[in-house]
């Protein structure tokens, strides 16, 4: 009996492990399908259904896909992208592949590099992929269909991190996602229009440079895409291949929309992409009122502010915006915008006179103000391009090239003159604003015949100056002195950032990092002399125009420090 009892026990007892075993295998193993299928982004089931895909091919110089086409013939990405939502997504993503393949493996290598511990990227891939879960309830289904196109399109270089359908979508998004990052690579915009009286002949200029501190590729491999969606508006946005959205553009009725970021205290779970809200406001807007009427529509994940501009009216419009304010400024004057709003309702917002005082937005904006006062009632496409491409401070002070306080940083992305009340738009060709600009006329790319595209614009003098020779070396030692620092090789780190300083004398940047590199040796020598080379080095930085109070109020810190010191 006894051995009985314990032989039921000792199946019992089996049977419970093994259930246990088979509990935890389902709960590893289902817990992250169940999380997968949760919160997945898929694809309209219709997308595509009963359409062709046509293969690419080449004539007289130009790729087609279909009707669409792309060429670079004027030294820019020239895209023309037109057919049913599905269609033109489709043609996009093909005449765009090896542009995309490059951009995606570009953003995941940086994300390696950033993350390179595969359990921190998975949970931040986790975290994104939760909230973001219902990103695609806010987008138009039109841009769904479009949005699956350009992910059919391409190849599928990283679906052992998320389908290409979700990456797509969150490409879209990657804005709002990364908004906000303290050293987000979008706050650096600047923008501004001019008309009127304000103008030499009464047009609507504008003039634009978007400051993203991404991949090279971004400045070097820059688009200008001509879309025409089904019975919708036609437009024109500058911005690189694979962005179905807007973040520069001109419609064919002379509306034109940019859009620069901003901080601000509230936030939302819920809206639309900025990128594909833009692109939503080009395809419908026949005026800045319907612009405007339009950007209200849609609920929004962060804060933006939106230059509006309309060729028609001569009138241009600054809406600062966030989940729960929208403000509208208007103009038929001049009226410009860096990364903060101004308007009452956001006086009394922290993270926005942070914004303004902390980095660079308050400096560009005064900058700005200035330059278009001076220059009222003169100001023509050159003189717009003359802003755009000022390098020094308020009062016409010195900050040597690359100073983030300048409106030109000589980090724009791309850069745009725009003539709205003509439908004319020039685009930089780079590096940056220092190259020539090349015009396009909107109505003669939508099929006008009888119109002509406009002259260039010429090239900055400084492009072949000895200051942007030594520019371009002084950056490179300064990666130099960083790779070196991160050896633990300091005295080569020093030498490098002497060189960068001596390069570029009146660069912050390179004085702020001899400064920290001869602050981390005296640190460690506690030799007087040491001491005093740092003291003088951070000095010299404050009479710099530092970008950022974050470093000026470390330095001050540190000159307390060291001047207590030193004998």
């Amino acid at each position: 009996m006894k051995s009985r009892l314990i032989a039921a026990f000792s199946r019992f007892t089996r049977r419970r492990w093994l259930g246990m075993l088979i509990g935890l295998v389902l709960l590893f193993v289902g817990l992250p399908r169940l999380f997968f299928w949760l919160t997945v982004i898929k694809p309209p089931m219709e997308a595509g259904q009963g359409l062709l895909r046509p293969q690419s091919e080449v004539r007289e110089g130009r790729i087609y896909v279909g009707e669409s086409w792309m060429s670079r013939e004027r030294g820019l990405l020239e895209l023309h992208l037109s057919g049913d939502p599905f269609t033109l997504g489709y043609s996009h993503g093909r005449l765009g592949t090896p542009y995309l393949v490059q951009i995606e493996d570009y953003l995941f290598g940086e994300m390696h590099r950033y993350v390179p511990s595969s359990l921190a990227l998975g949970a931040i891939k986790t975290g994104v992929m939760f909230k973001q879960r219902h990103l695609l309830d806010a987008v138009p289904k039109p841009l769904r269909l479009e949005l699956a196109g350009l992910a059919e399109a391409q190849p599928d270089g990283q679906g052992d991190f998320l389908p290409p359908f979700q990456r797509v979508v969150f490409y879209h998004a990657l804005h709002d996602i990364t908004q906000t990052i303290e050293h987000s690579p979008l706050l650096g915009c600047t923008a501004f229009a001019a008309s009127g009286t304000a103008t030499t002949d009464g047009h609507l200029y504008i003039g634009r440079n978007f400051d993203f501190e991404g991949p090279p590729m971004f400045d070097s491999e820059k688009a200008i895409l001509f879309f025409r969606p089904q019975d919708k508006l036609a437009f024109a946005s500058v911005a690189w291949t694979g962005m179905a959205g807007v973040v520069t553009g001109l419609n064919e009725a002379g509306v034109y929309v940019s859009v620069n970021a901003l901080r601000t205290d509230d936030k939302s779970d819920h809206g639309l992409p900025v990128e594909l809200l833009l692109r939503d406001v080009l395809e419908r807007a026949h005026s800045i009122d319907e612009a405007i009427a339009i950007a209200k529509e849609h609920a929004v994940l962060v804060p933006d502010l939106y230059l509006f501009a309309d060729g028609k009216t001569g009138e241009a419009a600054v809406i600062e915006r966030s989940p729960t304010r929208f403000e509208v400024t208007r103009s038929h004057d001049v009226i410009a915008v860096a990364n903060h709003a101004r308007s009452a309702p956001f006086a009394a917002d922290k993270a926005n006179e942070r914004l303004r005082t902390y980095l660079t937005s308050g400096a560009r904006q005064a900058r700005a103000d200035e330059l278009l006062a001076r220059y009222r009632g003169s100001i023509d496409a050159n003189g717009v391009l003359q802003i755009l491409r000022d390098k020094r401070g308020v009062g016409d002070k010195e900050l040597g090239l690359g100073n983030r306080n300048a409106i030109d940083a000589i980090i724009a992305t791309h850069s745009v003159v725009v003539d709205a009340t003509e439908r004319v738009i020039w685009v930089g060709k780079g590096p940056h604003a220092l190259g020539e600009y090349v015009g396009f006329d909107l109505r003669k790319a939508l099929g006008d015949k009888s119109r002509v595209d406009p002259a260039p614009l010429a090239e900055d003098p400084v492009l072949h100056s000895v200051e942007y020779r030594n520019h371009r070396m002084m950056s490179m030692s300064l990666h130099a002195a960083e790779v070196a620092k991160k050896r633990d090789q300091l005295a080569l780190a020093i030498e490098e950032a002497q060189r960068a300083v001596a390069l570029g004398p009146l660069s912050a940047d390179a004085q702020l990092v001899l400064a920290d590199l001869l602050w981390t040796r005296a640190t460690q020598s506690h030799n007087p002399a040491h001491r005093q080379q740092a003291l003088a080095s951070y000095r010299t930085f404050l009479t710099l125009s530092p970008p950022h109070r974050v470093d000026v109020e470390q330095a001050e810190l540190r000159i307390k420090q060291l001047a207590a010191s030193v004998p």
